[in-house]
């Protein structure tokens, strides 16, 4: 069986005025590890309870021991149920979780949020999204004739909506070293395709720069949406690169140094995945060389002894 997986997680509003997104890594006490994404709808408060809520019970239901199909199920009752409140009609939520227990995991979603597995030979989608957009392709549209239709956010299942919800389960899979879990919200996969998910994540040094990375290129990108990213990886999925070093001769931008004309500093690399050991006691970087020169004596003493010299030797000739 696997290790332990090393867990991270990364959310922004982006563009968004408000945050709707939840996401949650976590190690549970009784050695089972769940990792979700939920992203709300329904606007300022009412989205983002609405994801909040489903994740909540979510976690609370696993940790009761129900399956992850049931906690799905309970989600779904205790948004819905919330959405009768006045200003919180019509909130729902996706959500997309994997529970991993000893040497499998199982995966779960409704809604378009995504869980994918990364391994050394590339990317795979193992959840199924419930949107207008997938359900027009498996009739056999192009994806791009889907997105251009008005419907093209339209969600056909989500969390809350619906007295009753159908979940979706996929699994057992195994746990294996050298892959990782990656789930997201569709504000990172609607600016990226899945090669370039893989590639970005090949780039990273671990979970957490990968996190960090993905979550700022697709806003860079020009995501419209909140931008979330759960990740669980075993061992260490093979990478491009090895990223947290620097070249020996790198040296770091002084605070003045690359500031743009409205003051700001450039932004600091992202830090190595792994704590750096203790630094030895050294001098300085920052100090300049010393010059040492040799020790001799003073240069007046030095023309001194020369005019002496030249005197006694002028008297000598002359007085001849």
């Amino acid at each position: 069986m696997a290790n332990q997986p090393r867990l991270a997680t990364e959310s922004i509003a982006g563009q968004r005025p408000y945050q709707e997104d939840n996401v949650l890594a976590k190690s549970l006490d009784d050695g089972r590890t769940l990792v979700a994404v939920a992203d709300g709808m329904g606007g300022h408060a009412a989205g983002d309870v609405a994801s909040a809520l489903a994740m909540e019970t979510l976690v609370d239901a696993i940790e009761a021991g129900q399956s992850l199909s049931s906690a799905f199920t309970l989600a779904n009752s205790a948004v819905h149920t919330k959405s009768r409140e006045p200003g919180k009609q019509g909130m729902g939520t996706t959500l997309v979780a994997a529970l991993v227990d000893g040497g499998e995991f199982h995966v779960a979603n409704v809604g378009d949020s995504r869980c994918y597995l990364m391994t050394g030979d590339g990317i795979q989608q193992l959840s199924e999204d419930h949107s207008f957009v997938a359900e027009a392709m498996k009739r056999g549209q192009s994806e791009e004739e889907a997105l251009t239709s008005k419907f093209k956010d339209a969600l056909t299942r989500s969390i809350g909506i619906d007295e009753e919800v159908q979940v979706d389960t996929f699994g057992p899979f195994p746990v294996e070293d050298g892959t990782a879990l990656f789930l997201c919200s569709d504000g990172l996969y609607k600016v990226m395709n899945n090669d370039r998910i893989r590639s970005l994540f090949g780039l990273s040094g671990g979970p957490r720069g990968a996190a960090q990375s993905m979550v700022a290129t697709a806003f860079e990108d020009g995501s419209d949406d909140n931008i979330s990213v759960a990740i669980a990886e075993w061992g260490e999925v093979t990478r491009e690169r090895q990223m947290g070093t620097m070249p020996i001769e790198f040296v770091p931008p002084s605070a003045d140094d690359g500031a743009d004309e409205a003051g700001a500093a450039p932004a600091a690399p992202i830090a190595p995945e792994s704590p750096a050991p203790e630094a030895e006691a050294a001098t300085p970087a920052a100090a300049a060389p010393v010059a040492v020169q040799a020790a001799g004596p003073p240069m007046g003493l030095i023309l001194g002894i020369g005019v002496v010299i030249i005197t006694v030797a002028l008297y000598w000739v002359l007085g001849r």
